[in-house]
C-alpha cells in the first residue's frame, strides 16, 4: 500500500462534524486483490464446519461475521494492523489509535437480512465512549441492492442511548426520538473504497437482495489510553481483566504515530 492516504482539512472537518465520511480508492490494485482473497479465505476456513441445515437465529441471519481474523490468518494481519489505515483513523479523530478488533461482515445473497439502525460503542467494554471509529472497507462493490451502509449525520453526539437489540430491534425513533428530522445518507462504494464512522454514529445496512455475497471488513480503532469496563464481550472475556486496566497489550497494537 502507498505510504499515506491523502486527507484534506475539509474531509477531517466533515468527519468530525458529521460522524462519518466516505473515502474512495483507499485500497486498490494488487493490494485490494490480496486483501480480499485473504479475508475470503479466512471466512471460508472459519465457517467450514458450520452445519448448513441449522436454522439461524434472527441475529445470525444479518450476516456471516468473523472477529479478529488478523489473529488467526497471517495474510490478513498486515492489512488490519497497517499504519496506512491506522493513520486515516488517527488523522480523522485527531488522536493516536490502537486496534480494537477487526470484523469480517459478509451478507449472504438473498438471505442476508438488514442490519438495524444502531450505535457501536455501547456494545464495547470501554470506559471512554466518544472517539472509537470504524473503517468499513468494501472488498467488492457495496450497493443499495446488496446492503451498503447508511448513516445519520451528527448522531455521534447522542449519548446515553440504550443499545439496540440487533436480534429484536426497536424502531429507531423509539430508541432515539431526537433523530427525528435528520436525513440518513446512503454510501454506495466500489471495491477498495470505505466509509469511516464514529462508534456513536447511528448507521444501518440494508438486506442483500443481489445474487452475490456482500463482502466487507470493518477495522475498529480506539484511542490510545482507552481503559477496560468489566462487561461481557467476546474479545476481552478470555483476558479476565479488571475495570480500569488500559487496553494496550499486543492484542491491541498501536497503529498510528
Amino acid at each position: 500500500m502507498q505510504s499515506e492516504y491523502p486527507l484534506t482539512t475539509a474531509q477531517i472537518t466533515a468527519y468530525q462534524r458529521d460522524g462519518y465520511i466516505q473515502l474512495n480508492d483507499v485500497i486498490t490494485g494488487a493490494d485490494l486483490t490480496a486483501f480480499r482473497d485473504a479475508v475470503n479465505d479466512a471466512v471460508k476456513k472459519d465457517t467450514a464446519n458450520a452445519d448448513p441445515n441449522r436454522v439461524k437465529n434472527s441475529y445470525e441471519q444479518i450476516f456471516i461475521q468473523c472477529v479478529n481474523v488478523w489473529h488467526r490468518y497471517p495474510a490478513v494481519r498486515p492489512f488490519v494492523t497497517s499504519r496506512y489505515l491506522g493513520s486515516i483513523a488517527s488523522r480523522l479523530s485527531g488522536l493516536s489509535v490502537r486496534l480494537w478488533h477487526d470484523h469480517a461482515l459478509f451478507k449472504e445473497p438473498h438471505t442476508g437480512a438488514k442490519t438495524p439502525w444502531h450505535q457501536d460503542t455501547p456494545y464495547w467494554p470501554h470506559e471512554q465512549k466518544m472517539h472509537q471509529l470504524t473503517i468499513w472497507i468494501a472488498l467488492r462493490d457495496a450497493t443499495i441492492q446488496n446492503g451498503c451502509m447508511s448513516f445519520i449525520p451528527g448522531t455521534q453526539k447522542m449519548l446515553d442511548i440504550e443499545p439496540v437489540n440487533l436480534a429484536n430491534p426497536q424502531d429507531l425513533y423509539d430508541v432515539a426520538p431526537q433523530a427525528k428530522g435528520l436525513k440518513p445518507v446512503t454510501c454506495e462504494l466500489k471495491a477498495g473504497s470505505c466509509t469511516v464512522h464514529n462508534g456513536m454514529t447511528f448507521h444501518y445496512a440494508g438486506p442483500n437482495r443481489s445474487d452475490g455475497m456482500r463482502e466487507a471488513i470493518a477495522i475498529i480503532y480506539m484511542p490510545d489510553g482507552t481503559t477496560y469496563l468489566k462487561v461481557p464481550h467476546p474479545v476481552t472475556d478470555p483476558l479476565h481483566l479488571e475495570t480500569g486496566v488500559k487496553l494496550n497489550s499486543e492484542l491491541f497494537p498501536l497503529v498510528s504515530n
